[in-house]
C-alpha cells in the first residue's frame, strides 16, 4: 500500500498499474474502463495522462496516470466494504501529497513583496504577472467552453420553434403547397438543415454555441434537389 499516490508533473496523481494492483483488478481491464471514461469527453481526459512502462520483459507498455478527480470517477465504479477502505486511504493518500506540494509550492514561491533583494523581487513581480495573466486564460477557457456547452433556454428553444414555422409557412404561402404529404415533407427537410448545421441529431440537443449556425441556416434555408424532386410525386 505503500506509495498509492505519487507526485508527477507538479500535481498528486496516482496510476492505473497502483490501482489494479491495489483494487486486486487486471490492469488490461482498468485501461478499457479509463478508455471508455475518456472517448468522448475531453474534460475527463484532462484528468488523465497516457504513458508508459516497462514490463518484467523489458517490454514497454502503456499506463495511465490519473488526477484526484480522475481516481474519484473511475473508483466509482469499484464496490464492496473492501473497495470503500481503499478508496478512503486514497483520498487520505491524495490529502497527504497535495498538502505537501503546496508547502513546497508556498516555501518556494514567495510573494513578491517579501523579497528584500531588489533584483529577485522584480524577477517575482514579473513570475506573478505571467501566473496572473495564464490564470486568466484558463479561466476565460473554462467560462467560454461552460457557455457555449450550455443548451439553449425554453425560451430561445421556443424562439426557435417559432422562427421555424413562420418560415416554413412563408415557403408554403408563396409557392402554393396545399398537399399535406407535401408540407410534411418540406418541413422534414427545414428541420433536418437545422440539425445538420447545429450537428446534432435533435433539437433539443442544439446548444448556446451552435445558435449562429443555425440562425444562417434557418435564414437560408431552400429545400434541397433531392425533397424538391420527393415532392413532384405528391
Amino acid at each position: 500500500m505503500n506509495e498509492l499516490v505519487i507526485m508527477h508533473d507538479q500535481q498528486a496523481v496516482t496510476t492505473s498499474l497502483k490501482v489494479a494492483e491495489v483494487f486486486d483488478k487486471k490492469h488490461q481491464h482498468v485501461m478499457e474502463a479509463i478508455r471508455k471514461l475518456t472517448v468522448e469527453n475531453s474534460t475527463v481526459r484532462k484528468m488523465f495522462g497516457e504513458d508508459s512502462y516497462l514490463n518484467s520483459r523489458n517490454q514497454k507498455q502503456p499506463m495511465f496516470y490519473m488526477n484526484r478527480d480522475g481516481f474519484t470517477l473511475l473508483a466509482m465504479g469499484f464496490t464492496g466494504s473492501k473497495a470503500i477502505a481503499f478508496k478512503l486511504k486514497y483520498i487520505e493518500a491524495f490529502n497527504k501529497m497535495e498538502k505537501q506540494i503546496k508547502q513546497a509550492y508556498l516555501m518556494q514561491k514567495q510573494d513578491s513583496y517579501m523579497i528584500d533583494d531588489p533584483i529577485q523581487r522584480a524577477q517575482r513581480w514579473i513570475e506573478e504577472r505571467e501566473e496572473y495573466k495564464a490564470k486568466l486564460e484558463v479561466l476565460y477557457e473554462e467560462t467560454q467552453n461552460i457557455q457555449d456547452n450550455t443548451p439553449i433556454s425554453s425560451k430561445d428553444y421556443q424562439v426557435l420553434s417559432r422562427k421555424i414555422g413562420e418560415k416554413l409557412e412563408r415557403y408554403i404561402n408563396q409557392h402554393r403547397i396545399y398537399n399535406r404529404n407535401q408540407i410534411a415533407l418540406l418541413r422534414w427537410d427545414l428541420n433536418n438543415a437545422i440539425l445538420t448545421a447545429a450537428g446534432v441529431p435533435a433539437r433539443t440537443l442544439i446548444k448556446q454555441k451552435h445558435f449562429t449556425a443555425v440562425a444562417e441556416a434557418l435564414v437560408n434555408w431552400e429545400p434541397s434537389l433531392s425533397t424538391l424532386e420527393k415532392l413532384k410525386a405528391y
